[in-house]
């Protein structure tokens, strides 16, 4: 059973999500017979990237911040531990914008708060719960995707790396897009299960459930862990 839960300033109320698991089983079935939901398998030369992980979305008190994410930062510091244990590249993203005309700001902000993400305020900060290292990236994007007008893709295709591990924040946008570009850019993708976060009930759900169909691996958070601590740092291009 998925353990979701919807807050609202109205108070918290239990999401029941056994309809939409019901359907999914269904679903992975059509999928299945028509070839879809295949695994892409792990490769040699992993990277690790996180979403969103700044206090905005892993801190409460924000208009971004997202449920559970005590939980997900948990999880997600497993992947992290296993990932710097065996010199594996982690890169961390966060979204904000410049000055207090911010002329970087994109049209999103005509759909959702953007203007609130100040590059300069500690909001910005990779939340402290994933202890972020020096020696770790933090790559500052101005959209979705950790690939869209950055040089993460260039970086890890001169590192040899040939697999992305992809957590973070939010399920439906930031994570999935940085999932559909990371397939596209020809790595091989895979999501922890437990390190992703959204704010409203059933959205990670259907985002993992989808994804796992057609763009990527959506892997037990143990798996990808005993993955990470096999890894021999002498494989990439350093």
């Amino acid at each position: 059973m998925i353990n979701e839960k919807f807050v609202d300033k109205g108070g918290q109320y239990n999401f029941d999500t056994e309809l939409l698991e019901k359907a999914f089983e269904e679903a992975r079935k059509i999928y299945r017979e028509r070839g879809f939901q295949t695994r892409m398998g792990y490769g040699k030369a992993p990277a690790v990237t996180t979403v969103d992980m700044a206090k905005a979305w892993m801190s409460d008190g924000h208009p971004f911040t997202c449920e559970n994410n005590v939980e997900v930062c948990a999880n997600a510091l497993k992947v992290l531990e296993a990932a710097r244990k065996s010199g594996v590249p982690i890169f961390h993203t966060t979204t904000g914008y410049v000055g207090k005309e911010q002329w970087d700001l994109p049209r999103w902000d005509e759909k959702i708060p953007m203007h609130t993400l100040d590059i300069n305020s500690e909001w910005m900060e990779i939340d402290p719960k994933l202890k972020p290292r020096p020696e770790e990236p933090v790559i500052h994007k101005k959209y979705a995707s950790n690939f869209f007008g950055t040089h993460l893709a260039q970086t890890l295709v001169k590192l040899g790396v040939d697999t992305v591990i992809v957590m973070g924040a939010t399920s439906c946008a930031c994570v999935r897009h940085t999932v559909m570009d990371s397939t596209g850019y020809g790595f091989k993708t895979i999501v922890p299960e437990g390190t992703v976060g959204d704010r409203v009930p059933g959205v990670i759900a259907w985002n993992l459930f989808d994804m796992d169909a057609k763009f990527c691996d959506v892997e037990p958070l143990e798996n990808v862990v005993k993955y990470l601590e096999s890894i021999d740092p002498k494989v990439y291009n350093r």
